[in-house]
């Protein structure tokens, strides 16, 4: 029997329907989207990049770059920046032989590029393919990478998405608001976010103005505690839900507000526990201006509220016991500045060896008193900063001038910047003292067996990262590793692991970082050492 031919298309049909994206994997989908590409026109090389600010990061290729693929190059010059640039398919048969449209990587000659757009109409990267000979692309494979790009465009998207999903309130008002046609819109909205609100902890919820509820995210069931099949059918559970003294409030909110709600209450679950609850809603209306819908967010924030009053309590007695501090540590730097004026005086005096170390130890331990008082004011004043502009890499750099000439510091310290600039919003002085603290840390980290070893440096490292738009500074010593039972206490107030320290450095480190809205982040292992990392959001 003669096996029936394959139709032109059904290869391509085959291809396409084998990929399948799943939330959260997107690397391992936009390599098969470029190795399907490849297979299907026999192409040498595809690869995914994603672009911004004129420069691109390889997603996915068909080949393996190695280090190489983890690197950020720049779009200027290149075919890739072409095709992202005009947001139009680019072919060249031959690019050795014209570079009117960029340079092709070394080895290659033809070139097929395609951008992703995603939904929005916002090229955000490219599919390229790479040949080593010259090659004519047809329209039709053009069409074909097209369909490719479309994917891969559509999971990025969707990635992004899944990454935002804390916004998705504000991304559901706006999108809801902009509709002309609300009746139609809304659908398609309910449609598009509905992934969304089965995964997020908040109860996504739309109803009619009458009260009729008709839709209730997952999450309703673990906040309410009830069933959501039950109050679809009854629109007067939502009233019988509220504590009784919160519930005329809420009913007069309600009848007052038009739809447009944000309200804090109480409900009354069916074990009887209390929850707080906030409710944010906004009406939808027609083209006629009349109410049509009703969506919302409620949350629960029983516990938030909760640690906020924790968090005031505490921040109050801190202040008191930073104000007790304060005024203890004036008390007693007075006195103790008389009585180095004393020691030191005496030092001068011909005395027996055995008193004169005696004298030795007391000057040192009032001398250690006075740093220890000096770094208690430094944590106990509040972290008033006065931010301002600054390029990471030369900030750094600068203040690695000035690290270097400082008695302390003995190790080489490698400086590895971003590759291309990067704005932060920080106080410079504030920012300097963390620096100058996290290398003094990890210059005494280095054991004095390591002097003479190779490896005993500081390697300092600006790392951008484009697609949440932060960036890292890390700092790594490959000294001795710290136990994991250490770890967690390092940031806490005077706890040491030095026998001659005070314990609030890192302290002091976490609370200028906490106030610039940043992450402080420790890791230590025996194969990779110990690296402190500073996470910061980029101004754009």
């Amino acid at each position: 029997m003669t096996a029936t031919p394959k139709h032109p298309q059904q290869p391509v049909l085959e291809v396409l329907s084998s990929l399948s994206y799943r939330t959260g994997e997107l690397s391992g989908y936009l390599q098969e989207v470029a190795q399907g590409l490849s297979e299907l026109m026999q192409l040498d090389w595809s690869v995914v990049t994603f672009c911004k600010n004129d420069s691109e990061r390889i997603l996915a290729s068909t080949i393996n770059l190695g280090e190489a693929a983890d690197e950020v190059y720049s779009l200027h010059g290149s075919l890739t920046g072409t095709v992202f640039n005009t947001g139009k398919p680019l072919v060249v048969e031959d690019a050795t032989a014209c570079s009117d449209y960029g340079n092709a990587p070394e080895g290659y000659r033809a070139y097929l590029g395609v951008p992703l757009r995603i939904p929005a109409g916002e090229v955000i990267g490219t599919i390229c393919s790479f040949q080593h000979q010259p090659r004519r692309f047809t329209e039709e494979e053009v069409q074909l990478a097209k369909l490719f790009a479309e994917r891969a465009a559509t999971a990025i998207d969707n990635y992004h998405l899944y990454q935002q999903q804390q916004q998705v309130n504000q991304r559901l008002e706006a999108e809801i608001k902009e509709r002309h046609q609300v009746q139609i819109a809304l659908q398609e909205s309910e449609e598009k976010f509905r992934q969304l609100a089965e995964n997020i902890e908040q109860v996504f919820w739309i109803r009619r103005p009458d009260g009729q509820i008709l839709y209730l995210s997952p999450a309703f069931e673990q906040v309410w505690g009830q069933s959501c099949q039950q109050w679809l059918h009854d629109r007067n559970l939502w009233a019988a839900s509220i504590h009784p003294d919160d519930r005329s409030r809420m009913l007069e909110a309600q009848r007052l507000g038009q739809g447009k709600v944000d309200e804090e209450y109480r409900i009354v679950r069916s074990d009887g526990s209390i929850r707080l609850i906030r409710d944010q809603s906004f009406p939808v209306r027609d083209d006629l201006g009349n109410i049509y819908r009703i969506a919302g967010i409620a949350e629960d924030i029983t516990e938030r509220r909760q640690a906020e009053q924790e968090m005031g309590r505490a921040i109050a007695a801190l202040a008191e016991v930073g104000e007790l501090a304060a005024m203890i540590v004036h008390e007693v730097r007075n006195p103790l500045t008389t009585v180095l004026m004393g020691l030191n005086a005496i030092r001068s005096i011909e005395l027996p060896e055995s008193v004169q170390e005696r004298l030795n130890l007391s000057l040192e331990e009032a001398e250690r008193i006075r740093n220890l008082l000096k770094e208690i004011l430094l944590y106990a004043k509040p972290q008033a900063l006065q931010p301002s502009e600054l390029e990471i890499n030369a900030f750094i750099g600068d203040t690695l001038e000035s690290i270097r000439m400082m008695p302390a510091i003995s190790r080489r310290i490698d400086f590895l910047p971003a590759p291309h600039p990067v704005r932060v919003l920080a106080d410079k002085d504030k920012l300097k003292q963390v620096f100058i603290n996290l290398v003094d840390n990890a210059c005494q980290a280095l054991s004095a067996e390591s002097v003479t070893n190779a490896d005993a440096k500081i390697t300092w490292t600006v790392e951008p990262d484009l697609i949440t738009n932060s960036v890292y500074i890390r700092i790594h010593n490959g000294g001795n590793p710290i136990s994991p039972e250490t770890l967690p206490k390092l940031m806490k107030p005077f706890f040491t692991t030095k026998s001659c320290g005070t314990g609030l450095g890192l302290a002091i480190v976490k609370r200028i970082v906490d106030a610039h809205s940043g992450e402080l982040m420790i890791t230590s292992n025996e194969a990779e050492g110990t690296q402190v990392s500073i996470k910061f959001a980029i101004l754009t």
